[in-house]
């Protein structure tokens, strides 16, 4: 494993780090906490600059950090692929493709730390160009996430292969007894067939396997965006640590109806987020036509806001708003199940209604469902104009959503994820200071200063 060094920062006329990060783009979630924690490092002194492709090149290009173009799979991918759960997303080709594409911004930007948010490779380049590097994950994609504390996420990736009737008995009682041991085996299989298959291209760039099945997702350190009453976890080894939920607070422009909006009461809250279904997103702004509530909907990602058209004055649609404004005035919140939205409605004590359509999507909406702060609709099985109008109806009566959305607030209010994981990050730099060098070098690795040599006595 790679180790930076550097002086101290309290040290007179040494380098500060500069810190490349790499989140994967697609959708908006993984950008928004890599920009939050960059924001973090920029106060302390740390030089950042990020490399990104697909959705995340418009976030990127309204924030002020230094920012190059990378190689992204195409939105028609994830729509193919990881919607149906198939997660074999990364050919041969697109990997090396992605990696020397990071290589090379590597050599023009000369990184001292990487850090990544699921782009796996990220993890690869890192470590054939010796670089240390860091990932920000949730704790699903670990191996220490404690299934034994909550429901193994079946429906979304078993309804392909069974019926709905089959489905339902895995989904309770001793069906889930069964998948909470096969289940996470099952995902390790995956994983290791998907790096088995990638193999030969990862061998001609010159990457060392190790026997994790999870080593894509993890770093030297690897910091998990999650609470531990949200994503039970086992005992952490001392390089994984949990700091908080991490999101992007979805910028500062308010919509132009902004002042109509903050005159109702009963605002129902609908988001596509960044990797949403634009079929359901519709369905569910027609089905809430017919109420008498205000809906604020954002499309993300997913569709145009021209491309949305109602005549209820009661609907109001842009592409995004700042969570903060709107989460302070929603009574409900309804969305795909994207990590970003459950910890932020939580954040406020909002309750929820969720339509996953993936693995990772139906994994937060069970805890929420478990947590008793919202209900889960499958968008394939049971989603309809009464199903959705009855959940809605169940949440805007029963008062226990709500209290229990309030308590998780409380606990929440415990964290600052951004803050904390820059923390650990200029932690992690000082943990490994050269008391005798001023420049920052690989172990090991005499020839590989990041920095140019004559920047030591700035």
């Amino acid at each position: 494993m790679p180790r930076l060094y550097l002086k101290s920062r309290e040290c007179t006329g040494c380098n500060m780090a500069k810190v490349l990060f790499l989140p994967i783009g697609v959708g908006l979630a993984h950008t928004g906490r890599s920009i939050m924690i960059a924001r973090e490092l920029e106060k302390r002194g740390v030089d950042v600059a990020f490399g990104a492709g697909g959705d995340a090149v418009a976030l990127l290009e309204k924030e002020h950090f230094p920012f190059f173009p990378l190689p992204e799979f195409k939105r028609a991918v994830y729509e193919r692929k990881v919607k149906n759960n198939n997660f074999f997303i990364y050919s041969r080709k697109t990997i090396e493709t992605y990696v020397r594409a990071e290589l090379d911004l590597y050599d023009k930007v000369k990184p001292d730390l990487v850090v990544f948010d699921t782009r796996i490779t990220a993890k690869i380049s890192s470590q054939i160009a010796k670089i240390p590097v860091i990932s920000v994950n949730n704790s699903d994609v670990t191996p220490y996430y404690d299934y034994s504390k909550t429901k193994f996420p079946a429906t979304t990736s078993l309804e392909k292969f069974l019926p709905p009737r089959i489905l339902a008995l895995l989904d309770r009682g001793y069906g889930q007894r069964l998948l909470r041991i096969i289940g996470p085996k099952l995902m390790q299989a995956v994983l290791l067939a998907m790096i088995i298959k990638c193999s030969q291209a990862l061998l001609k760039l010159g990457y060392k396997f190790s026997r994790d099945p999870y080593q894509f997702f993890s770093g030297d350190l690897t910091l998990l965006a999650d609470i531990p009453q949200y994503r039970p976890v086992t005992r952490l080894p001392d390089n994984y640590k949990m700091v908080g939920p991490i999101f992007w607070d979805g910028g500062e422009k308010l919509p132009c109806w902004q002042k109509e909006v903050e005159g109702k009461k009963e605002i129902i809250y609908v988001t596509a987020g960044g990797t949403g279904d634009k079929e359901i997103f519709l369905k569910i702004l027609e089905f809430l036509e017919e109420t008498n509530f205000t809906v604020v909907a954002t499309a993300g990602n997913t569709l145009k806001p021209s491309a949305v058209r109602f005549d209820n004055p009661n609907i109001f649609v842009t592409d995004i708003v700042p969570g903060a404004w709107i989460m302070k005035r929603a009574k409900l919140v309804i969305f795909p199940g994207g990590n970003l939205t459950a910890y932020q409605a939580l954040s406020f004590g909002v309750p929820q209604i969720c339509t996953p359509f993936h693995i990772d999507q139906e994994d937060n909406a069970n805890q929420l469902v478990r947590l008793g702060t919202g209900i889960m609709l499958n968008p394939r099985l049971n989603f309809s104009k009464d199903a959705l109008l009855n959940a809605v109806g169940r949440i805007m009566v029963d008062e226990k959503y709500k209290a229990n959305a309030k308590r998780m607030q409380k606990i929440l209010a415990g964290y600052h994820g951004a803050k904390t994981a820059a923390e650990e990050i200029i932690k992690y730099i000082d943990c490994h200071c050269d008391p005798e060098s001023a420049s920052w070098r690989i172990e090991g690795e005499a020839t590989a200063i990041r920095r140019d040599p004559a920047e030591a006595g700035q």
